[in-house]
């Protein structure tokens, strides 16, 4: 059976006339972008951002007047952007992007509408490189003053991210639309239209069963997450309809919400974790019987793959090669370690499940929703490996920006761990380039250390020859009694000479130290930018070791300095 709720898909064109209670939010969006090039639309997850202008607000332009591009990062942003425009005008990938931007509207007649859904990604995934391509891809664009409009669609919390892009925008804020959670009122309305529209009667009075449903999504907590809703009740729809029709085939046949199914059905939060975790067990044991062999906890971990380290969201590429789905060079470490095939009937199966969206050269999981509790599932030893990921991919890219390497000390704190963990291939090299440098750095100490063993054990040699020779000048001058002064003068000559060599060589051991220590203060400045709180630590530690070393040194200098002073 096919319910008329959404589940976790977004509202299209095809869905305006059961689109409801955001009326005013997409006549707000289309007059905004009518006063500016760029348009930033910003909320927290489940506002409805996506359909607010998949649905709203494309059904509310005529044909000629919309020509939209929907653009994910994908595996960068601009070559999204580029590929989308290219679709569009075959045969002009010569072109610069504004040129581009010009020969469509050559072409169609109409302004380009580029629509940047899910814009987050660029700063959870994208590069540096890839996120600074792109903010001046824009500002060309915004400057040449072409029939282009941009929306830029974010999550709330990703706001702060953005104001290294006002740098080279600085518009980038002026135009912009907070999408508010749905009240009561405006879910109460929701429901009744929707209900209406899809024959759903509720047990009287109608009312309070509105009201128990937006309790039971709301959690108790002010505003509902939209996907929610959809998710309670396509889940409670299809429910009802099997306890009334069976596995019969019709389309919209009356059916009636009673108070006790409602209060049966629960809360949101148990109908969507029973949900992931009925799905999980059922697609385990359905592909253990068809894979004998296949590890106990296949599904749940490449569930996991498509969540980041961070609980969020993340698309993984794919390469569809002879019917097989298998995942780019980049994303193969994330999964577990099963064959092509059965890798790709789990993910068609998660697919058929409605928890995976697949298209033609990617898959990502259903909603962020989905994602959160993926994440709030995983074990304390996952928490743990996957803390040792991020730890090492901030650490590559730190050595990337800087190349400073990671320390042994952090090495060993991760040690225990990396064999447990499948690294992708360019992070073990890293680790193996890693203890590599640790090792180079140590024999580098090894041989500075012993190199100035040998430099002291020689000046002290010379010392002390230097102490002997004034030694046996005292003595000759005493003994043979002959020009007494002039002896003496030469023996405290050459104490001089030799107490001079040892303060010039106290002189450079301190001039060295110093050196080192204005090392570890501009690593501690690298690190404090960072926000690296070991490495800030451990190099705190050294520097007070080398304090140490100095003021010993300068104690050394201070005594080499007094005969100097009585003589």
């Amino acid at each position: 059976m096919r319910s008329p709720f959404k589940f976790l898909d977004s509202f299209g064109t095809r869905d305006k006339d059961v689109f409801f209670g955001r009326e005013k939010e997409v006549d707000a969006l289309y007059t905004m972008v009518f006063k500016t090039p760029l348009t930033l639309l910003y909320g927290l997850s489940g506002t409805g951002k996506t359909s607010i202008i998949q649905c709203g607000l494309a059904n509310r332009f005529d044909g000629p007047d919309w020509l939209p591009f929907f653009i994910r990062r994908e595996q960068d942003i601009n070559q999204s952007l580029r590929k989308a425009l290219l679709e569009a005008l075959p045969g002009q990938e010569a072109m610069e992007l504004p040129d581009l931007i010009s020969a469509l509207f050559d072409d169609y007649l109409r302004p380009a509408y580029l629509i940047f859904d899910q814009f987050e990604e660029l700063f959870i995934l994208g590069s540096p490189e890839e996120q600074a391509r792109f903010a001046a891809g824009l500002r060309q664009m915004l400057e040449r003053k072409l029939p282009c409009r941009v929306i830029l669609v974010i999550r709330e919390e990703y706001l702060g991210q953005l104001y290294p892009l006002e740098r080279e925008i600085p518009t980038l804020f002026d135009h912009r639309l907070r999408i508010e959670p749905m009240n009561n009122a405006r879910v109460l309305e929701v429901l009744e239209k929707s209900f209406d529209k899809f024959n759903i009667a509720l047990e009287a009075p109608a009312a309070d069963l509105r009201q128990a449903i937006i309790d039971n999504v709301s959690a108790g907590k002010s505003g509902i997450q939209l996907p929610y809703l959809q998710v309670y009740l396509d889940m409670l729809y299809r429910e009802d309809y099997r306890r009334e029709y069976g596995e019969r085939e019709e389309e919209l046949p009356p059916l009636e919400f009673t108070r006790q199914e409602i209060a049966d059905f629960g809360k949101i939060d148990d109908v969507l974790d029973k949900f992931l975790r009925e799905q999980t067990t059922a697609l385990q044991a359905e592909l253990a019987a068809a894979h004998p062999g296949l590890p106990a906890n296949a599904v749940r971990l490449t569930l996991d793959a498509f969540v980041t380290e961070d609980g969020t969201k993340r698309p993984v590429f794919l390469q569809a090669l002879e019917g097989e789905l298998r995942p780019e060079a980049p994303f193969q470490a994330l999964f577990p370690e099963i064959s092509p095939p059965v890798l790709t009937d789990c993910l068609r199966r998660l697919e058929q499940s409605r928890l995976l969206r697949i298209t033609e050269n990617s898959a990502e999981l259903a909603h962020d929703s989905l994602a959160a509790l993926i994440d709030q599932q995983r074990t304390d030893e996952q928490r743990q490996l996957n803390e040792v990921k991020r730890r090492l991919a901030a650490a590559q890219l730190e050595h990337e920006k800087t190349g400073v390497w990671p320390t042994e000390r952090q090495l060993l704190s991760m040690e225990e761990f990396l064999p447990k963990i499948r690294l992708a291939p360019h992070l073990q090299q890293f680790v193996q380039d890693s203890y590599a440098e640790v090792e180079r750095l140590k024999g580098a100490a090894q041989r500075r250390q012993e190199q100035e063993l040998a430099e002291t054990r020689k000046r002290l040699r010379i010392v002390r020859g230097l102490l002997v020779l004034a030694l046996l000048a005292v003595l000759a001058a005493g003994y043979l009694g002959y020009d007494a002064n002039r002896q003496k003068a030469t023996a405290e000559k050459a104490t001089s000479v030799a107490n001079k060599s040892l303060l010039e060589a106290l002189q450079e051991k301190g001039q060295r130290l110093e050196g080192e220590k204005a090392q570890l203060i501009r690593a501690q400045a690298v690190y404090q930018t960072a926000g690296d709180s070991i490495l800030l630590r451990e190099t705190a530690q050294a520097m007070a070791e080398k304090d140490s070393l100095i003021q010993l040194n300068a104690q050394n200098i201070r005594d080499a300095q007094v005969p100097q002073k009585q003589q």
